[in-house]
């Protein structure tokens, strides 16, 4: 039996004869999909979790070779690509670019330009992990390792090749010269947080993936990283060499980050006095972790029904709830 003239004409170029039940709106929407997962280097096993479309139909789909009408799945992944398009223009809802965000942007953003080495470290729970985050989401062509304990090179190959939607060859040797036959002459930057967690091996690998792929390379830890890099002649002296930028370590936040993270994860506190600002300020002690994560999510919880907030309020939570004992002495000064 012949397919009607009428419904061929709607097949996508080069499509099956399939596609002939997509309409002209699902052809734009299909290429509308395809064009926004090529410009984020996304993937469509991406998009299929995101879109809680199963993978394979979210495939057939993409490909023109659904036998049913794609108008109901499409309008769902557009919904799904409009929400991330926003997020990555405007990053985490909430989240405040402080002084942190700001000094690692420029260390990431010079690496990725002169594609070297940056390094950045600081003590735990100034947000070094939530920026790396951040900047990933919001920055095409960055990848981020996540380093687990003692990672291996082939891990970390492996990492770095399944991000990029890559096959992952069989052996080290072979994972690598992939590695840097995909990032050589792109503009990439790879990040890897807690790399003081890496094995020397694959901080070697990472070393040797920068000088043959040319492409910029951020060690971010704590302190212990600069124990482990920074001597002269050491193991590792020829990263050391090679490093471009390497602030001095972020010790804290600065106050004027804590006031704005608080401002902003309790606008519905409406104005928050100075008293607050300052008790929050002495109970998180520099600590972007302890105020998001610990101190904030308290006051929401145990607060928020006894508006205005605080500062007796704010101590009563900080040693009931969170059983933090009073600072010692006031933190002043922004």
């Amino acid at each position: 039996m012949s397919t009607p003239a009428h419904r061929t004409q709607n097949a996508l170029p080069g499509m099956p004869a399939a596609a002939s039940i997509y309409t002209d709106q699902d052809r734009s929407k299909v290429e509308a999909v395809l064009k926004w997962l090529e410009e984020n280097k996304k993937s469509r096993a991406w998009l299929s979790k995101k879109a809680s479309i199963p993978s394979g139909t979210l495939s057939q789909i993409l490909s023109g070779k659904y036998v049913s009408s794609p108008t109901r799945q499409l309008n769902q992944m557009l919904s799904v690509l409009e929400v991330e398009g926003e997020r990555l223009k405007d990053g985490t809802p909430g989240y405040v670019r402080g002084s942190v965000h700001k000094l690692m942007g420029v260390v990431l953003d010079r690496t990725r330009k002169h594609q070297n080495f940056g390094v950045i470290t600081g003590y735990v729970g100034v947000g070094k992990s939530r920026c790396c985050r951040e900047y990933c989401e919001t920055h095409p062509m960055t990848l981020l390792v996540e380093v687990s304990p003692n990672m291996t090179p082939g891990v970390l190959m492996t990492e770095l090749l399944e991000q990029l939607n890559n096959a992952v060859p069989a052996g080290l040797d072979r994972k690598f010269r992939e590695l840097v036959r995909v990032l050589k002459g792109t503009n990439y930057v790879v990040i890897a947080d807690e790399a003081e967690k890496m094995s020397s091996s694959a901080l070697e690998h990472l070393r040797r993936l920068r000088d043959m792929a040319q492409v910029g390379v951020v060690l971010v830890g704590t302190e212990k990283l600069t124990n482990l890099i920074k001597p002269q002649h050491g193991q590792f002296d020829q990263i050391r060499s090679r490093v471009g930028m390497w602030p001095e370590t972020i010790q804290r936040i600065s106050r004027d980050d804590a006031d704005d993270m608080a401002r902003t994860a309790l606008a519905d506190a409406g104005e928050l006095s100075d008293e607050v600002l300052d008790t929050l300020w002495a109970y998180c002690d520099g600590s972007a972790r302890v105020l998001n994560e610990n101190l904030i999510p308290a006051v929401k919880d145990y607060g928020m029904g006894s508006l205005p907030l605080s500062s007796p309020l704010i101590e009563k939570i900080a040693a009931k709830v969170l059983f933090m004992a009073k600072p010692r002495a006031e933190q002043g000064g922004k």
